[in-house]
């Protein structure tokens, strides 16, 4: 186990919470959005098996087991996969703790590997080539993660004030648009799609929350100002 490992764990295992966003209803709104472009984009099935890496205490996890497909979900802190394991019981999610850099799967297991917020917090080419390898061909992965040109996340990466006010493990980072699809062409994946999603921040008000949405809908697709979007996603097929 790496140093950075043990601090991430160390951190996570501090928080009475996944994350503080995760607490209000604009951030809970951010999770229902990310699920529904997840089952746009990914159409799972009865027979798709779903593998969530970074699962957290399950707040993405809880809206994929609405799904008919076979989830397992896995997080390297043992006490956040306590938690989940308290809060779920339903049959078709097995919550695990497990190393998304090396995964104990055999290749061509998935049909989907996916997660929400989780790749700019461990090695990511390790972590992707992990998830290519276990990947069924034709399988795809789906992630969403913070967007390092984004004002309010630069900032609270490089403010240490800002920096511990939001949260934020000691070695975490951000990702670049560019940067995040030239490596998954070069691991090997196909079908690449990176592109800009979101302009809702977790501590919008709820009576502004449909009105940014409205905004975001809008900002997304607009040349420059998309590329201070708050997330990417990530979306790519073996």
């Amino acid at each position: 186990m790496t140093s950075t490992t043990r601090r991430e764990i160390k951190h996570f295992s501090s928080l009475p919470h996944i994350w503080w966003g995760a607490k209000t209803l604009a951030g809970q709104r951010r999770y229902d959005r990310r699920f529904e472009l997840f089952k746009k984009i990914c159409n799972p099935s009865k027979n798709s098996k779903i593998l969530e890496i970074g699962c957290g205490d399950g707040e993405f996890t809880k809206r994929l087991i609405i799904l008919p497909s076979k989830i397992v979900a896995q997080d390297l802190t043992p006490k956040v996969i306590k938690k989940a394991k308290i809060r779920f019981k339903q049959k078709n999610v097995k919550f695990e703790i497990g190393n998304a850099e090396s995964l104990n799967y055999k290749n061509n297991s998935f049909d989907i590997v996916c997660g929400i917020s989780i790749l700019h917090h461990i090695n990511l080419r390790k972590a992707l080539k992990e998830a290519r390898r276990v990947l069924k061909p034709n399988g795809q992965i789906f992630f969403s993660e913070p967007n390092l040109l984004n004002p309010v996340i630069y900032a609270g990466l490089n403010l240490s004030f800002l920096r511990k006010r939001m949260e934020y493990s000691p070695d975490e980072k951000a990702l670049l648009r560019w940067q995040s699809r030239d490596l998954l062409k070069e691991i090997g994946f196909r079908k690449i799609n990176v592109f800009n999603y979101d302009f809702l921040h977790p501590s919008t008000p709820p009576f502004l929350i449909k009105y940014i949405e409205h905004l975001s809908n809008i900002f997304d697709k607009k040349p420059l100002i998309k590329e201070i979007s708050g997330s990417l996603i990530i979306n790519a097929k073996k």
